[in-house]
């Protein structure tokens, strides 16, 4: 049996390399098959992974209270009802109203200039409290964080991040040295942690850069660098609560409570990253069906043309069979020639697909700027999936020139 699989291997092998322009038009369907496959799921565990570290980014078990822009009518309406939109005081009622919230943290972003002996940086200044680096998971690794001493004081404290360092102070040490934030001057009190940011089209959330974040009390930002337009709002409140279970319960509870004492003006609009990630993991099967598809439909149209292809051979080499058979070849034999044939042709098409949408996911990735992962596992899937469709379509040209008579085959011109 050995023999003569090796035997119905290297016949195989000689009717392709044979008739080389016949075999590559066969594999054509198969190729482009198997790179849409490849390249489908590239793209689609590229947005996975990517939605994922956004998501773990901003905290699975965390919500985002931010403000809404209201329009100029939208607003009187709304101050003639009482309400002034996102301020400090509703992060302090959420803080005193919920039991199960790890930590609240308003944010205010703060238009001003960060400077360093004339040098300036492209830094972006965060108005915040001492909660903020545990309700982020967002840590300093030199120096500390802003404290409550801080607040209660209105200190000229900062901390800065990674790439604010590297732009005023290079690869020296800022903790202790002082900036110039607006008009006045900063210690820097610490350093933060580096992270690793992807700059992709199918960003599931917007994640501003952190790493060029400036930190100061919130109350320092109130005295000393105020809103130009004196108006006391903040741009959004962020809540970390104790589980990730309790998120959505507890996003329903922020709504009602903060309705109430807006006086139902909706000036604000809830974030939950986890329902985010739902909402992309969502869209992305569709994606995934759609490109399934388009990919399902190549390899069908292949399969049938590999089909075509080898019916055809069967019919031009009759005579061969016949004398296969005359010769003492079984019709297991015969049937297992031909089918390692269309094997051989399915496999090699989808072989030469993985390297086509393997470089179709690189060429995506840098031309469009989406993030693709050529995974093993998407490669391995297609070669089966080539092998599968070899062995389907080879069955009816293999099996018909397995049942062929020897004596009618012979006859044959």
């Amino acid at each position: 049996m050995a023999l003569g699989f090796e035997e119905s291997l290297r016949i195989g092998v000689r009717s392709i390399l044979g008739h080389k322009l016949r075999s590559f038009l066969t594999m054509l369907g198969m190729i482009f098959g198997v790179a849409a496959v490849v390249s489908m799921v590239s793209i689609a565990e590229g947005a996975r992974r990517e939605a994922a570290e956004q998501v773990q980014l901003l905290g699975t078990n965390n919500i985002r209270v931010h403000r809404r822009e209201l329009s100029a009518a939208a607003r009187e309406e709304a101050e003639q009802k009482g309400s002034r939109g996102l301020v400090v005081d509703d992060a302090e009622l959420l803080e005193a109203s919920l039991g199960n919230l790890r930590g609240v943290a308003p944010v205010r972003f703060v238009d001003a200039a960060v400077l360093r002996d004339g040098r300036e940086a492209g830094a972006r200044v965060v108005a915040t409290n001492a909660a903020y680096s545990s309700v982020t998971d967002f840590r300093p690794v030199d120096g500390r964080f802003l404290s409550a001493l801080d607040l209660a004081g209105s200190k000229r404290v900062a901390v800065i991040g990674s790439t604010v360092r590297e732009e005023l102070f290079g690869s020296g040490n800022p903790v202790g040295q002082r900036v110039r934030i607006g008009g006045h001057w900063f210690t820097v009190v610490g350093l933060m942690e580096p992270k690793a940011l992807r700059d992709g089209r199918a960003s599931v959330i917007k994640v501003r850069d952190i790493n060029r974040d400036v930190y100061v009390p919130i109350t320092t930002a109130a005295l000393r660098l105020p809103d130009e337009t004196g108006e006391p709002g903040i741009e959004q409140i962020a809540v970390r609560v104790d589980a990730a279970e309790q998120v959505p319960s507890t996003a329903r509870s922020i709504e009602r409570l903060l309705q109430r004492f807006h006086q139902g003006v909706e000036d604000f609009e809830l974030v939950v990253p986890a329902e985010l990630l739902a909402q992309a993991q969502s869209t992305q099967r569709v994606f995934n069906i759609v490109m399934g598809s388009i990919a399902a439909i190549s390899l069908l149209v292949g399969g049938i043309g590999i089909m075509n292809v080898m019916l055809t051979t069967v019919t031009e080499r009759t005579r061969e069979v016949g004398i296969r058979r005359a010769i003492g070849a079984t019709r297991r034999t015969i049937l297992l020639q031909f089918l390692i044939e269309t094997v051989l042709v399915s496999t090699t098409g989808g072989c030469l697909g993985i390297v086509v949408g393997s470089l179709m996911a690189k060429g995506i990735h840098l031309f469009a700027g989406w993030e693709t992962v050529v995974s093993p596992t998407g490669m391995g899937v297609a070669f089966v999936i080539s092998v599968a469709v070899g062995v389907i379509f080879g069955l009816v040209p293999a099996r018909r020139a397995a049942l062929m008579e020897p004596v009618q085959a012979l006859r044959s011109e």
